[in-house]
């Protein structure tokens, strides 16, 4: 063996630190797949500071608690999951949902055999800070996301699904004779039965991120796509050629043409889709960008007062409202200081930033 291949690289403590916030908020999950769980073990069992770092933050964001032995990863795990596991995983819980689910299942089967599940016309809407989950009619699934709108148009022949503003998740049965089109600013998602999100974001760019299946991407104006939602109209908007396609563990942010396409390992997946449980993760993101993205989610004002600070990255998990937390993180593990105006105002400072 050469003297080179005795090298051996270890990563950054910023690397493991960012892997192992991801990993956390694998955890806050309602579930975690065995394959995770296999994946979290071989992690952990990289590197003695692979443990100390996850220790660390696990213990910044009062995680420890269910987190008794770490040498013991299997029982730890179990330990971590159960001692965090929601309402529907309990026993008795999950009796009253199955009752529940077939009470819901009977009458959408009502309608749906009635034509409601072939023409359905609605609008859903979250407030800040809101999220929720819709139940369309042909068995999909939208999880909305904080401030966002969706106008649900479907018919015999396609499932059309305008994002108004905001952010969705979503989970789209299957049926090929009816395409599942998501339209968003000036683009146009299409699926048949596949799991992604959609972004609305400024100036009309459209982000998706893949979870499942493949989707095709295509571009349309803007005054066509709002006609045809003023119109109240379930028909099909002409139909272009794709300008990409993108299959699972793939993102792009698209409008006209693509801006930026990229291949997503599951984890960071799991990482920027965390708002779907409840939890805003971030990874080594730029501070205005976690300060843009957290006032999504609160009407609370925060002002960055020393432009060289914007850059900064930022790692952590956080409940999402739970605005404190951030302001905790930033100070005691950033060096950042913390400034209440009024309680809808808050400033951030560097440490050796005097304030005038």
């Amino acid at each position: 063996m050469s003297k080179d291949n005795n090298v051996l690289l270890l990563p950054s403590v910023e690397t493991i630190e960012e892997e192992a916030s991801t990993w956390l908020v694998v955890f806050g999950r309602e579930s975690v797949s065995d394959q995770e769980k296999t994946d979290f073990e071989y992690w952990l069992e990289r590197s003695e500071r692979h443990r100390i770092i996850f220790n660390e933050l696990a213990a910044l964001w009062g995680e420890m608690a269910v987190l008794k032995e770490l040498d013991d990863i299997a029982e730890s795990s179990v330990e971590f999951i159960n001692a965090r596991s929601p309402l529907w995983q309990r026993k008795g819980f999950m009796s009253l949902a199955a009752s529940i689910f077939v009470a819901v299942f009977m009458s959408g089967l009502f309608y749906f055999n009635n034509g409601y599940g072939v023409n359905q016309q609605a609008s859903y809407v979250t407030a800040m800070g809101e999220q929720r989950s819709i139940h369309l009619s042909d068995g999909s699934i939208i999880q909305l996301n904080t401030n966002s709108q969706v106008d649900v148009r479907y018919s015999k022949a396609v499932r059309s699904i305008y994002l108004i503003q905001g952010e969705g998740f979503f989970e789209v049965a299957k049926n090929k004779s009816r395409p599942f089109k998501v339209y968003a600013g000036e683009g146009v998602v299409r699926a048949v039965g596949t799991a992604f999100s959609v972004r609305l974001m400024a100036e009309q760019e459209v982000e998706v991120i893949v979870e499942e299946g493949r989707v095709a991407l295509s571009s349309q104006d803007l005054d066509s796509i709002m006609s045809l939602i003023e119109s109240s109209s379930s028909g099909e908007s002409q139909n272009r050629q794709p300008i990409a396609e993108l299959t699972a563990g793939q993102s792009a942010v698209f409008a006209q043409k693509i801006q930026t396409l990229e291949h997503m390992p599951a984890i960071e997946i799991n990482r920027k889709l965390a708002w779907r449980q409840g939890m805003l993760a971030y990874a080594g993101d730029p501070l205005a960008s976690v300060v843009d993205d957290v006032s999504r989610y609160t009407d609370i004002k925060i002002e960055i007062t020393d432009p060289a600070l914007r850059g900064m990255q930022v790692a952590g998990h956080f409940r999402v409202g739970e605005v404190e937390a951030l302001f905790d993180s930033l100070e005691l593990t950033f060096g950042l200081r913390v400034e209440r105006v009024n309680e809808g105002y808050f400033k951030l400072y560097s440490a050796q930033e005097v304030k005038k």
